[in-house]
């Protein structure tokens, strides 16, 4: 960890942070939002094969090189997953499916080491920038134990009844609600539907539970309008993440089929 890490310290100071969710596994697309002007990324390992692997780092690496922050979706929340990420560079981990408060508490305790968590240590890693340099172990364990971001994804339904215990967790950096898993959990097969009357009722209540207890809130801007980015920001919401790379390379894909490539086939077919 190293004092150029400052998404933490951006979300203090309530900047509005627009981010994009990196499904492609390309060091190449992730350089390309860096240098596009996006503040960070959230690379998804969950719904990817990828894993705790050179394909990680090298993602995080572009990143840097880009000038771009980064927090990674774990697979599990477990302790190996969460570790990895960390030492590959990350500056925060998304742990999926926190529905009670030792859920939470295992995702902090996993992000820190002794005597804060459980968090095992090598001075190799690449966080710790294999120990090349002027190294300081004592200094890579406090900048670590205070940097890396711990956010727990509320996405069960498990996780309302819950919430306010959760929330005394410490060492909780933001919060991220999941609509569509959350509505699945309750048997609704809506997607990314911020309507429902369910879906705000949860969306909501992390809301409020975040301003009550100053932490702040993740969310996808959906639809990816500015309008729909003005809502959350006027809910106190400037952590924002806008879409997928995915979504974004289907989305032209889509653009030219559709308004040159089918135009082009029937003019030659009518000919």
């Amino acid at each position: 960890m190293s004092g150029e890490k400052r998404l933490k310290l951006d979300l203090a100071e309530g900047k509005l942070l627009c981010g994009c969710a990196v499904m492609s596994r390309s060091p190449l697309i992730v350089e390309m939002l860096g240098y596009s002007s996006f503040d960070w990324l959230f690379i998804d390992t969950e719904h990817t094969p990828m894993g705790s692997d050179m394909d990680l780092e090298n993602l995080i690496r572009a990143a840097e090189a880009s000038h771009i922050a980064t927090v990674v979706r774990v697979k599990e929340n477990r302790e190996q997953y969460v570790r990895n990420a960390l030492e590959a560079g990350a500056e925060g981990v998304v742990v999926p499916h926190v529905a009670t408060r030792e859920d939470a508490e295992n995702a902090v305790k996993y992000a820190r080491f002794p005597p804060k968590g459980i968090r095992g240590a090598d001075p190799t890693v690449r966080s710790a920038r294999y120990r090349c340099g002027d190294f300081d172990w004592d200094a890579f364990i406090r900048a670590s134990n205070d940097e890396a971001m711990v956010i727990p994804l509320l996405e069960d339904k498990e996780f309302l009844p819950n919430l306010d215990d959760i929330l005394s967790v410490e060492g909780l950096d933001a919060l991220c609600f999941g609509p569509t898993d959350y509505a699945l959990s309750l048997g609704l097969n809506l997607l990314y539907d911020f309507s429902h009357a369910k879906i705000v009722e949860a969306f909501e209540a992390v809301v409020a539970g975040g301003k009550k207890k100053g932490i702040p809130v993740m969310s996808a801007v959906n639809p990816c309008t500015v309008e729909q980015s003005r809502k959350l920001s006027d809910m106190g919401i400037n952590f924002q993440l806008f879409g997928t790379d995915i979504g974004f390379i289907s989305a032209a894909f889509h653009e030219v089929i559709e308004n040159v490539i089918l135009k082009v086939r029937q003019e030659t077919f009518t000919q």
